[in-house]
Formats: structure tokens, sequence, C-alpha cells
């Protein structure tokens, strides 16, 4: 039997490391395609960098869940769909639709990455908070491996100079080619066979940066009351409030996972509940300014793109903080907030998709 509780860290059995194997090979030759093809790495990066290991991951989660092969049916559909719509795209840099196409793509498909963890059932989803948990400890995981990397070809690279043998070609060409894809797929690997390891990382991070972001909002919100400041008029404002309104939510979530290890969190369900309150007050200047943009300059793919993922995440906040607030009343459970938290996941699934397939056709490719 396993010690869950074992620091040693655990490989998994010869059946998985051969599939790890083989993935990262295959993701490899998936990166190398521009060089086979003579395409724009840019462009093909750009568009298909989802498609370079997500797929490998949907079916290495089917096969550790221990799934049928009928449940691969819906993402392999998906991913077909998505990657001759994205690549028939016009190649215009100035459509900022097309822009918003790229940028949202990977986002879905990181939603329908996690329909497959979840047991690739929408029920599912109520779990959804394990799938973002594994995110979090899988963003960890993979900057820690790059880091590595990095250190151990600046090493390599500086050792070979000194015996004058240039080695920048082949670090350029197949290691880094090879490498960057194989670091999602190994960091969900030792993840995945590790949790007892990375786990530990998340609350750690929620404990340090949910009071200082806490004290950040309350200055940020004085700040605008003292200068008067109009955010409507700083576009700039719009799109860094909502990469702010994701990180606030990843804090809960990190806190979440926590506050579950111990009964008693008093002061950690109270900092939460002032962080989300603030949020919710800051959403609600974000949210002015832009209806006022939208009246004063109207609709634009990007209006539309911010204002939507401002509303969809401004809900999912609401919802969490609601949950939070019957949870100091000891009128909800963790497991309920945590619910709360993990079956919105397929609201943005659909809001991405909507901007993916429909945002270019709306604005004709502009």
């Amino acid at each position: 039997m396993n010690n869950t509780n074992s620091e040693e860290l655990k490989w998994g059995n010869k059946n998985e490391l051969l599939w790890i194997g083989i993935a990262v090979i295959i993701a490899g030759f998936i990166a190398k395609i521009p060089q086979f093809q003579g395409i724009r790495e840019d462009l093909f990066y750009q568009r298909n960098v989802s498609f370079i290991f997500c797929p490998l991951l949907v079916i290495y989660f089917n096969w550790k869940n221990d799934q049928s092969f009928s449940k691969l049916i819906f993402p392999v559909i998906v991913f077909i769909f998505s990657a001759i719509y994205i690549n028939k795209l016009p190649n215009d840099p100035s459509s900022n639709a097309i822009q918003l196409s790229y940028f949202h793509l990977p986002i879905m498909i990181w939603v329908l990455l996690g329909f497959t963890y979840m047991g690739s059932s929408i029920s599912g989803f109520k779990q959804g908070i394990n799938y973002l948990r594994f995110t979090a400890d899988l963003l960890v995981m993979s900057i820690i491996i790059l880091l590595s990397g990095f250190l151990f070809m600046a090493m390599t690279m500086g050792l070979f100079k000194l015996i004058g043998i240039d080695t920048v070609y082949i670090v350029q060409n197949y290691i880094l080619v090879w490498g960057l894809p194989s670091i999602p797929i190994i960091a969900s690997y030792v993840v995945t066979n590790n949790p007892q390891i990375v786990n530990k990382i998340s609350p750690i991070i929620a404990k340090l940066f949910t009071p200082m972001v806490t004290l950040m909002l309350f200055l940020f919100l004085f700040g605008i009351i003292v200068t008067g400041k109009n955010p409507s008029k700083d576009r700039e404002f719009l799109f860094v409030f909502n990469g702010l309104l994701i990180g606030v939510m990843a804090l809960i979530i990190f806190s979440l996972s926590e506050m579950t290890k111990k009964e008693k969190q008093v002061f950690q369900l109270y900092n939460l509940l002032i962080l989300s309150v603030l949020t919710i007050l800051i959403n609600g200047v974000a949210l002015y300014a832009i209806i006022s943009r939208l009246i004063e300059f109207g609709m634009s793919a990007n209006r539309i793109a911010v204002i939507g993922a401002d509303i969809v995440i401004f809900v999912h906040l609401l919802l969490l903080t609601r949950k939070l607030f019957l949870l100091n009343k000891s009128s909800a459970t963790i497991v309920e907030v945590e619910e709360t938290a993990g079956q919105y996941l397929p609201i943005y699934f659909i809001w991405t998709a909507l901007v993916v397939f429909l945002l270019p056709l709306i604005f004709d490719f502009k």
C-alpha cells in the first residue's frame, strides 16, 4: 500500500511512463510542423498552441480515469472543428476579432480538458474545484520545470562553449521545440501522481498574497475616490481589471484548499470576505467604465469581449461571495462553496466558445 503522506516522489507504473514518453515525442513533432512544412512559426503557434499538448492530455486523463474511448468523442470533435476553424481564419493582425479568437481558444480548450479530467460529465463539474486546484499546481510545477530546464541549458551551453562547440542551433531548433511542449505533459504527470507534495504550494501562496492583495485593493479603491480619476477614459484599466478578477478568483480557490484542511480558519474566512467585497465594489467601477465606453464609442470586438468576460467573472464572484457569507453564518459548508467554484466552469466554456467562433463572424473578421 502506498503512503499518501509520504514525501517521496512517485513515478507511476511502467505503462504510464511509456505513455508520457510517447506523448512528449508526439508533442515535439507537432511543434516541429512549421519547420517541416515551411509555415510561419509565429502564426502557427499563435493559432495552434492549444493543440500541441492538450489533445494528448485529454487522452492521458481518459486513460488515467479508466474511462471508455467513447468519452473521447466530444473532445475530439471539438478539437477537430476548432483546429480547422482557427486555421481557416484570415491572416489579419489588425483584426481585433481574430486576435481575440486566438486569445480565447486556449481558455476554451483548458475547460474542455477539465471535462475529461472530471470524468467527462457535466455533473462532474460540481467537483470542478479539484480541476482548478490541479491547474494551479500544474502552473507552479510547470514554472519549476521551465526554470530548471533553462538553468540546465545555460550550464550545458556554457560548458560546451569552453571547448569550442557551439550548441545554440541544437538548443533553438531541437531542445526548445521538443522541451517546451513537454513541460505541461510532464508537469501533469508529476502533479497527478504526487498530490501529497505539490498541493502544499497553493495554500502557501494564498496565505502570503491574500492579505497583501486585500490591502492593495483597499488602497486602490481609496485612490479612485481621492483622485477622482475616471476609469472609462483608460482602456488599459479594463483589460488589467479582468486579469485582476481572475487573480482574485485564484486566491479564493487556493484559500479554500487550505480551509478544507482545518476546521477553523476565521481570519482566512474574513480575509476572503473582505477581498471579495472590495473586488465587487471595484468591479462596479469597471462595469460603469465599460458601459460608458460603449455609449460613447459604440460596439467593438474588444469592448464586447471585455464586458462579456467581466460579467461572467463578476457573476461567479458574486455567487462565491454569497456562499462565503453563508459559510461565515454556518449556513453553508466548505463543500458547497467549492461546488459553487467548480460548477461554473461550463459557463466559461460557453463564453469563450462564443468569442472564438462567433465574434469574428459578427464583425466580419475585422
